[in-house]
């Protein structure tokens, strides 16, 4: 491979041609073309409608969810000390241990 290669000199070429009016004439044809075909109706108003439909009803739906999952139960701190005191001593111990070496609780 030769070393004193210099992309500058190399040059560009263009082996393809086309006549000088090629590109306007090309678009013309195809403005003909569309001008000749019937213009298609877009159901854009109904897609947005069902989005903006299908939106409210997840939303909905999940609120619905998250009141039915979470009816009467709200989690206090004495649910936690009752749910702690019924551990093993070990178990206490451990889960004590752990909490003390948490890197998130304890910045």
């Amino acid at each position: 491979m030769n070393k004193n290669f210099d992309f500058n000199k190399a040059g560009k070429r263009m082996p393809y041609t086309v006549p000088d009016d090629f590109f306007t004439e090309m678009e013309d044809n195809v403005w003909q073309e569309l001008k000749r075909q019937p213009a298609v109706k877009t159901k854009k108003g109904r897609t947005f409608m069902r989005v903006v439909i299908t939106a409210l009803t997840t939303t909905a739906a999940a609120i619905v969810l998250a009141l039915v999952l979470n009816q009467g139960h709200s989690v206090g701190f004495a649910d936690v000390e009752q749910a702690f005191g019924n551990l093993s001593t070990e178990d206490q111990i451990y889960m004590f241990s752990v909490y003390q070496d948490d890197i998130f609780i304890n910045e």
